[in-house]
């Protein structure tokens, strides 16, 4: 609609201008006097589109946020109504305007209230997702490693096997004393001796890298679960500000019931009176949803950090 208005103010100029040229050409006097009169009225129409351009968008905007609906119930929206076809002009517009201002708050405590449900949602699923990960941290590396330990033992198995027999078969030699039997084993044990020495060296070295991811993972998984921990004075201060969101919501509970009490008393003074107050606690109401939403900010900024910490690792 804005657009429309803004084009038929353009073919508006546009016509006018052309018959402006017409003019132009049948009387040179008509021709110095119609230009600055064709300009005034281009920026005075001009000047009304914009007008009704800002105006209609200024409508939808104020149309699209609304105050909530004070849930009186019938006795009493009957008594508020009373008490406002029984007020002079300017009495019913200072009530009106205090009733409205209930409404904003009110609706603004809704707001606040849907947006701590939509992110400690999100929070909530982050949380359980970052644990996850914390957990599987360099888990496949501590897991490739392990796989190699286990090969590199099993690899090198029958050697030590061999070793072993060959060592058994010396002691036997030695126990019956045949020197002959004793020398050949002996010399089958001492070429065995040098590459058994570097099978276990090989196996202590892939056992101590091993050890060593395993720290490491360990202490990566602490230093992510300590950032994870950042969050948690956050969650306090919520557990705090939720109490303080139920004292409030109590408080305005309590001020409508003042309110409904007055409106059937029908003195427009003390209507106002309770008015303003029900205003007050509405206002603190939406104030400490806000901070809950401000608190749950603190909790997703920590989760983004630990995300981000996670992100720099090597896969």
């Amino acid at each position: 609609m804005q657009t429309e208005a803004w084009k038929e103010t353009i073919n508006e100029q546009e016509a006018i201008a052309g018959s402006h040229s017409q003019m132009m050409e049948q009387s040179n006097v008509r021709h110095r006097q119609l230009p600055s009169m064709t300009h005034l009225i281009f920026r005075s129409r001009l000047l009304i589109g914009l007008v009704i351009l800002f105006s209609a968008g200024t409508i939808y905007f104020a149309s699209s946020v609304e105050a909530a609906d004070i849930d009186l119930g019938v006795t009493a929206q009957k008594a508020w109504d009373s008490v406002l076809n029984k007020a002079d002009a300017q009495t019913k517009l200072t009530l009106k305007q205090a009733y409205e201002k209930v409404g904003n708050w009110k609706a603004q405590e809704q707001a606040w209230e849907q947006k701590i449900k939509t992110l400690h949602a999100a929070n909530t699923a982050e949380l359980e997702r970052l644990r996850v990960e914390i957990r599987q941290t360099d888990e496949a590396k501590v897991a490739a490693l392990a796989e190699k330990v286990k090969q590199t033992q099993a690899r090198y198995e029958p050697l030590f096997a061999l070793y072993s027999s060959v060592n058994r078969q010396l002691d036997a030699a030695k126990a019956i004393k045949n020197k002959e039997w004793s020398a050949a084993i002996r010399t089958q044990a001492e070429t065995l001796r040098p590459v058994v020495k570097l099978a276990r060296e090989d196996i202590r070295i892939k056992k101590k890298e091993l050890a060593e991811a395993r720290k490491r993972k360990s202490t990566e998984i602490k230093r992510l679960r300590t950032m994870l921990a950042g969050a948690d004075s956050a969650k306090k201060q919520i557990q705090t500000a939720k109490k303080q969101a139920s004292l409030a919501k109590e408080r305005y509970s309590n001020a409508l019931q003042q309110f409904k009490q007055s409106t059937k008393q029908g003195q427009p003074s003390r209507v106002l009176s309770s008015l303003n107050t029900l205003a007050s606690a509405a206002e603190k109401w939406a104030g400490t949803k806000q901070h809950i939403h401000t608190l749950e900010q603190k909790v997703s900024t920590t989760y983004v950090k630990v995300r981000q910490e996670i992100a720099k690792r090597p896969k």
